[in-house]
């Protein structure tokens, strides 16, 4: 028979190892009857409650959170999702006290509009672990952090604050390897690729090195820009940057090629061998700008010496060497010298009395060119050499001097004059005493255009005419073909090798 005995206004005190027995029910079975302090165990959450006159509490102890993982990484406190990544996350919650039943994660914003990111996807793996996936978009930067919160059936709760940051990495726009080439000692670094990150949450991004090096000399800005001047030497650099946020780190691997400087002709140092190879460097040597002064070594026949440079290309193509000008064809230069046996020690211009003695230098050779250029309105030919004459001397026979014959000559307009086939000149000491005679001309052969040429017969010399039907007085005088007498017109002599291919 079961112990009925009345306990009523009595201290009981329980005795042994076994527990007390309590009511049992459902939610549904709760019954209010004796009022404040009954306590029961409720069977539909499996936790002892009791009621206080008005609510029934339940009788539990809350979870706690130690740790998690995203997708899989290392067990952290806070991390970063990248809300522009696209599909879901899988977040590991670590922990204690994890409902059998009814835990919930979920992530809640601590700025602008508390917003509450709810998962795709619960499993509790065991009260020590919950696993979620949650979509990645759902992350806003403006509530970032987020805090980590889990809330058991009971409603006791745990939270980890300053969980989740919603950022995106930096992203470089440069692939990873060489970046390009710069030359020893440079300044100029705009011709590299860019090593900079941005970041698609505008958030502010320091740009450092984390390993390897650059050229001594040379620094990296915090904005990703290079500073400096390289003082490395030739070598190949290879270094990696580092691109951060408050929030996020990316790295990217980089080389640079620091080499030599071209010999551009811009000091002795680094004469070159002509100005066409000068011209041949690129871009920055070509054009109407880059005419001027450089110091040329006549393809390593002499030392380093001035020398004038055409790098127009609108005269067929460019890298032509000035050799020769002058304004007049009467006596200009004293004495019985060959054009291009005379030397002074202007400064090479097309436009001002110059000449540089050839004698003994380079030799040109078929197909190569020579060019004469009218300084008051640049009208131009240009005459292919078929064989070259005058050998190492540039002065072929005693006064006329055929140094080319057998080529073809083109105007401005690329038309092959008729004829024009040889490369002709004369010295007071060939018989052009009387008159003068200090220039050269293209002209042809059969007549010697320029130098036998008689009236009318004279019109075939462009240059230095002996005897052109417009010459005052059937004297010398500068010729440009039929257009004539231009006696007192600067003309300039050029000379490029092409059949050396520089």
């Amino acid at each position: 028979m079961a112990d009925i005995r009345d306990i009523t206004g009595k201290n009981p005190k329980l005795t042994g190892t076994r527990g007390v027995d309590l009511p049992t029910g459902t939610t549904g079975e709760r019954d209010t009857t004796y009022g404040s302090g009954t306590l029961r165990f409720n069977s539909t959450t499996n936790l002892m409650e009791y009621y206080t006159g008005t609510d029934w509490k339940a009788v539990d102890a809350p979870p706690t959170i130690t740790q998690f993982t995203v997708d899989g990484g290392a067990d952290v406190t806070s991390a970063i999702i990248d809300s522009q990544a696209g599909g879901d996350a899988t977040i590991e919650v670590k922990g204690s006290l994890f409902d059998t039943t009814g835990a919930i994660v979920t992530f809640v914003g601590e700025s602008g509009s508390n917003e509450i990111i709810a998962v795709q996807s619960i499993t509790r793996n065991s009260s020590n672990l919950l696993t979620v996936t949650v979509t990645r978009s759902d992350f806003d930067n403006t509530n970032e952090p987020y805090t980590l919160k889990v809330t058991n059936g009971s409603g006791l709760a745990a939270t980890l604050t300053g969980a989740i940051s919603a950022d995106t990495s930096p992203s470089f726009a440069t692939a990873s390897g060489s970046i390009g080439t710069i030359i020893e000692g440079a300044t100029d670094f705009s011709g590299l690729s860019s090593v900079v990150a941005t970041d698609a949450d505008s958030d502010t991004v320091t740009h450092t090195i984390s390993a390897g090096a650059l050229p001594s000399g040379m620094s990296l800005n915090t904005n990703g820009t290079f500073a400096g001047t390289e003082g490395g030497g030739a070598a190949t650099y290879n270094f990696t940057v580092q691109a951060a946020t408050t929030d996020a780190t990316i790295t990217r691997a980089f080389s640079l090629v620091v080499q030599v400087p071209p010999s551009d002709g811009s000091t002795p140092a680094l004469a070159a061998r002509s100005c066409k190879t000068i011209f041949d460097l690129g871009p920055s040597y070509q054009g109407s700008g880059n005419n001027g002064v450089y110091y040329i070594t006549n393809y390593g026949t002499i030392s380093a010496q001035q020398h004038y440079c055409l790098m127009d290309s609108s005269y067929s193509s460019g890298g032509w060497t000035l050799l020769y000008a002058g304004s007049s064809s009467k006596n200009q230069w004293g004495g019985s010298n060959y054009q291009f046996n005379l030397n002074n020690a202007a400064t090479p211009s097309p436009t001002t009395l110059y000449a540089r003695n050839r004698s003994g230098t380079f030799t040109p050779t078929g197909s190569d060119k020579f060019m004469m250029r009218r300084e008051d309105n640049n009208d131009y030919l240009v005459h292919t050499v078929g064989t070259w004459q005058a050998g190492s001397s540039w002065a072929y026979l005693n006064g006329h001097a055929t140094l080319a014959w057998s080529g073809s000559t083109v105007n401005s307009s690329g038309q092959t004059l008729s004829g024009i086939v040889e490369f002709e000149c004369c010295a007071v000491s060939g018989g052009c005493q009387t008159n003068g005679g200090d220039l050269c001309g293209f002209g042809k052969g059969s007549a010697h255009g320029c130098y036998n040429g008689n009236p009318p017969g004279g019109d075939t010399c462009y240059g230095g005419s002996w005897a052109h039907p417009t010459c005052p007085g059937g004297t010398n005088c500068l010729a440009w073909g039929p257009q004539g007498n231009i006696e007192g017109t600067y003309v300039s002599y050029w000379f490029r090798r092409d059949s050396a291919g520089e």
